[in-house]
């Protein structure tokens, strides 16, 4: 049952690999099509960001499960909170509100 289990598990990092890429790629076509200017800026980040990610995920496979429970939370806790952020500062930036992005965002990760 343990192998099941370890044999789904890795499918699953692997399907959602596969989607984190996907969304990735859209991510940037939809981003292209609106502010092509501002692609090529970001690509740099967004790439960063997509191989941080799999390298976390990475090394969260090679834990025991029990490991991998704790870090997948941990680690979910944090993109929740960095999705939030994102959310509030796209509600600013429709409201006009304009912030000093010098610091404020690096305070809140």
């Amino acid at each position: 049952m343990g192998s099941e289990v370890d044999e789904r598990f890795r499918d699953t990092v692997k399907s959602f690999k596969e989607l984190l890429l996907a969304v990735k790629k859209m991510a940037d076509d939809e981003l292209r099509k609106t502010a092509p200017s501002v692609a090529s800026s970001l690509d740099k980040s967004f790439e960063a960001a997509s191989s941080a990610f799999l390298d976390a995920i990475e090394t969260i496979d090679n834990k025991t499960q029990q490991e991998q429970r704790e870090l997948l939370k941990a680690y979910s806790s944090f993109l929740q909170k960095q999705d939030e952020l994102v959310r509030k500062r796209l509600a600013a930036v429709e409201r006009g509100v304009v912030t000093d992005g010098e610091n404020s965002n690096k305070q809140a990760l």
